[in-house]
């Protein structure tokens, strides 16, 4: 990781606490714009994080934009940027195991024998009748560990230069691959005008990627 060694343990400790906590103002933000018919009519619970309610895109916005506000630099900044882009995936497939102990963020019912079963007062009305579900989080999870050996593997071979911020947009793009087509599993998605609103925002993450590579082959 030769592009990332003239980063000090120092910066990259503080950077980290100023992307969780863009991240975590970010992930909320998103959420409540998301519900906002719920959260119009209960104010009082916008601020009550510890009753659930992220979102992972607002959460890297805000991270992202934490990050920046931390750097002071454009060098440092793509540093700590192509790093926490290597990290994320990682803490992305432990953190949806929480969503397995909570039983949230399961996808449609399912008569697939790794359907999961989902306690009647944890079902959203609309399926109340079903008993197993498709694990969302664990596909989500296992996916995000195929996007770190994959940016794992290009800093090992050495396809990708560190501290560019491509490796970070990398991720942004394998990311949104996956999240696109897991959409389709969701019982209940943002919409805007019939729109999935997540899907919309794959898209626009692959086709960075995707720009970002030709671009460098350019």
């Amino acid at each position: 990781m030769a592009g990332l060694v003239k980063l000090k343990a120092e910066d990259i400790w503080d950077g980290l606490l100023w992307m969780v906590g863009g991240g975590v103002i970010g992930a909320r933000l998103y959420h409540v714009v998301d519900y906002w018919q719920y959260y119009m009519a209960n104010p009082g619970e916008i601020l009550a994080i510890w009753q659930g309610g992220l979102g992972i895109f607002g959460g890297i916005l805000g991270g992202v934009i934490g990050l920046w506000l931390y750097a002071k630099s454009k060098s440092r900044f793509l540093k700590l940027l192509d790093l926490a882009g290597l990290g994320l995936p990682i803490g992305q497939a432990i953190g949806r195991w929480g969503n397995f102990v909570n039983q949230e963020l399961y996808g449609k019912p399912t008569s697939l024998p790794w359907g999961i079963y989902i306690e009647p007062e944890k079902r959203l009305l609309e399926v109340l009748t079903y008993e197993k579900f498709q694990p969302l989080w664990l596909y989500e999870s296992l996916w995000s560990l195929g996007v770190f050996a994959v940016l794992y593997w290009l800093v090992k071979k050495g396809k990708v230069e560190l501290g560019k911020g491509r490796l970070f947009v990398t991720y942004l793009g394998l990311y949104g691959l996956g999240r696109f087509w897991l959409e389709w599993l969701r019982i209940e998605a943002w919409e805007i005008y019939g729109v999935n609103v997540a899907q919309i925002i794959s898209v626009g993450l692959v086709g960075w990627a995707v720009w970002s590579w030709k671009k460098k082959d350019a």
